[in-house]
């Protein structure tokens, strides 16, 4: 189940930025917060945030029962939270980053 829960995800993941984009009326010209956008990939993280649970709740965000996800432990309120900021600020893929580098250690 969790196997399954993770391609999910991974799959969601992927397709998240081209859909985002595609709803994008104009084409950016400049990076927009770039300080906190770096910060993300090197910043100490709380004990109820992670890369991988902020880059988890931005996909239940879209395509989930958010409320579910909560309630079953899946994401904490502090990752919706950062991923709603995130998906407003358009770093969600520095998130995706920090989580891969994370997987990684």
């Amino acid at each position: 189940m969790r196997r399954q829960i993770a391609a999910i995800t991974i799959a969601l993941m992927c397709a998240l930025p081209v859909t985002l984009a595609g709803c994008s009326t104009s084409v950016p010209t400049q990076m927009t917060s770039v300080i906190e956008g770096n910060d993300i990939l090197t910043a100490d993280l709380g004990n109820d945030l992670t890369a991988k649970g902020v880059v988890l709740a931005a996909v239940v965000l879209v395509a989930g029962d958010v409320d579910k996800a909560l309630a079953d432990g899946t994401v904490t309120p502090a990752e919706v939270e950062a991923a709603r900021k995130a998906i407003a600020a358009g770093n969600l893929d520095l998130w995706r980053q920090r989580a891969e580098a994370d997987g990684t250690k």
